[in-house]
């Protein structure tokens, strides 16, 4: 019996409902039993879009291609493999390359040259397809909005969804029971003065849940949404943002079901405002904000001491330490107290003298830098590992132009569909244009990539002048700049048991425990006893 891993996706968390994964599943299984094939391996992608690549099980699957462990994967068709055309072929080639067979249900992989155009030919018509019925329907709706006729079927916390009929349109209604929380909530803030997390504390205390499509409890992110939104006082807004590729994205490495998962602000000029049923008036509304800018600004001013290591300092509960003043001391705490709130919260660790931790990181990053005998070893094994580096990075700029070929194979692909008089002039001008464009991102790409291969040329013959010169950098520089440097230079530091402190930073390196005694520096300080082991 031949082995085989069969392999589905699907793109969204409705598909994955109407279960469409299994029914992919259940027609791949059917075929291997008539085929008389054994399923060895499984590759499934729930709700992972098909226009990225880095998606877990196809990047398992791939990686398994070389291994053995089966002789063919089976997919329902290419769509399941990939939306785009050069992203179906990128994968398909390298698969074939490893000698592995690969088998669309519902239409085999040609076998031969002309065949393949074909397919390429039908791919370039399915993207077209899809292309058309996405600005089909972002032009509907933006008609739709121009005429006042809502858009969308989420509706903001006070009111309810009423879709539309064939007598009437869609529409919102005030829904009392929430509409009423939602002018407590701009009175405490406009008449009463209250900050968001006071907000948050209260409906906590009242015990109102937020609407079960928000969260299973206030935080003080949805109340500052809630207190923006104009919807409430009579005026809603489409088409005010566009997806976007986040550039500071959150766990950088790890796998992105959406590929554009930021929001950008469109200009004003672009919002189309729809009308409807107001809460509160717009006075309210307007003090409302001008007492959450006041708060702002007062809590800006009141900073009274810059903390060096604020963002880098962690409990042992997992959670960060944040700073905080107590009777004119300020200290690291847990900030579990925060992300848990209003509820309570399950660390007890006592707070950290900030002054005393800041003052100790800093001096031992001072007294290790400026040591050429501590930091030439480092300097030396970092260039053993710069040749790697820079084969890296040719690989890199080989998939790259790998990307570039495939993208003038397309090219070349359209200029035939052209040929053959299946489109216009002016479509294959719009064609070769976004072509072009990716083209240009790839090229720039593989520019960028080979500035940024390391040169491994480092002069250690000053090395000694050099760290005389990083002390005295360190030691007179001014805080700001200290807590660039800070940020820079550490990585991370665990302030556990005992007030001891794990410090971690860029440049490894194995020091001894250090022993610091305890140390008061005002009568109602705290005893912070802090032994560094470094990791630098």
């Amino acid at each position: 019996m031949k082995r085989i891993a069969i392999a589905a996706r699907v793109s969204t968390n409705r598909q994955e409902k109407e279960a469409t994964i299994e029914s992919q599943i259940a027609e791949l299984e059917f075929w291997a039993s008539e085929n008389d094939c054994v399923i060895v391996e499984r590759y499934i992608d729930d709700g992972w879009s098909g226009e990225i690549l880095a998606r877990p099980e196809l990047d398992r699957l791939r990686d398994d291609a070389s291994k053995g462990i089966w002789e063919s994967v089976v997919f329902v068709d290419r769509d399941r493999l990939a939306r785009k055309l050069s992203l179906q072929e990128l994968v398909i080639d390298e698969l074939v390359e490893k000698d592995v067979e690969i088998i669309f249900l519902n239409e085999p992989l040609a076998d031969n040259p002309e065949g393949r155009i074909m397919q390429q030919i039908k791919g370039v018509f399915a993207e077209y397809e899809r292309a058309k019925i996405a600005e089909r329907m972002r032009r509907g709706k933006i008609h739709n909005a121009n005429e006042g006729k809502l858009v969308t079927g989420t509706p903001p916390y006070g009111y309810k969804y009423f879709p539309k009929t064939k007598t009437t349109v869609a529409k919102y209604e005030i829904y009392q029971p929430e509409a009423e929380i939602v002018r407590m909530i701009f009175k405490w803030v406009a008449e009463e003065g209250y900050s968001m997390r006071q907000v948050v504390k209260e409906l906590f205390k009242r015990k109102i849940p937020p609407a079960k499509r928000i969260s299973k409890r206030w935080v003080k992110s949805s109340v500052e949404r809630l207190l923006n939104r104009q919807d409430y006082i009579g005026t809603s807004y489409y088409n005010k943002t566009v997806s976007v590729v986040p550039k500071h994205p959150q766990n950088v490495g790890k796998y992105k079901k959406i590929k554009k998962s930021s929001r950008r602000m469109k200009p004003k000029e672009d919002w189309i405002a729809i009308p409807v049923p107001p809460i509160i008036n717009k006075e309210l509304f307007k003090q409302a904000h001008l007492k959450l800018q006041e708060n702002k600004i007062y809590n800006r001013r009141n900073k009274k001491y810059d903390y060096l290591l604020s963002g880098k300092v962690f409990c042992t509960s997992g959670h960060k330490r944040v700073g905080d003043s107590v009777n004119g001391h300020y200290y690291y705490r847990c900030a579990e107290r925060i992300y848990k709130f209003p509820l309570p919260h399950k660390c007890d660790a006592e707070g950290v003298n900030a002054q005393i931790l800041d003052g100790m990181v800093w001096y031992k990053l001072l007294t290790l830098l400026s040591k050429p005998q501590v930091v030439r070893p480092q300097v030396e094994r970092w260039k053993e590992k710069q040749s790697k580096v820079v084969s890296r990075s040719q690989e890199e700029i080989e998939r790259l132009n790998l990307a570039l070929d495939k993208l003038r194979e397309e090219e070349e692909r359209h200029v035939k569909v052209y040929g053959a008089g299946f489109v216009t002039f002016e479509k294959l001008q719009d064609d070769l244009q976004d072509l072009k464009a990716k083209k240009e991102a790839i090229e720039s790409q593989i520019k960028e990539t080979g500035e940024k291969a390391p040169d491994d040329e480092v002069n250690l013959d000053r090395f000694d002048d050099i760290c005389t010169d990083i002390f005295y950098t360190l030691k007179y520089a001014h805080a700001s700049e200290k807590q660039r440097y800070a940020r820079n230079l550490l990585v991370s530091i665990y302030v556990g048991e005992r007030r001891s402190a794990l410090v971690n930073g860029h440049i490894p390196l194995v020091t001894q425990a250090q022993n610091i005694q305890d140390v008061l520096i005002g009568r109602h300080s705290r005893f912070a006893e802090c032994r560094q082991k470094h990791a630098f």
